[in-house]
């Protein structure tokens, strides 16, 4: 039985090389998504600044043609 862990213990030099590709792939991909994500969050508080000054000149619009 310790022949076997010892066996499968071992880690090769290329079991090193994937986990280090695996690793970097999956922090590029954080980056990409985090890079992603700032872009919608800007688009989206830029509409709502829009839709905002809209519904504020609408309404002061209806309040003057009532005076």
């Amino acid at each position: 039985m310790e022949r076997f862990f010892k066996r499968f213990n071992a880690m090769s030099l290329d079991d090193l090389r994937l986990y280090t590709f695996n690793i970097i792939t999956l922090g590029v991909s954080f980056t990409a998504v985090e890079d992603g994500l700032k872009i919608i969050l800007l688009l989206a508080s830029i509409v709502y600044t829009f839709q905002k000054i809209y519904d504020t000149y609408k309404k002061k619009n209806e309040a003057d043609k009532e005076l």
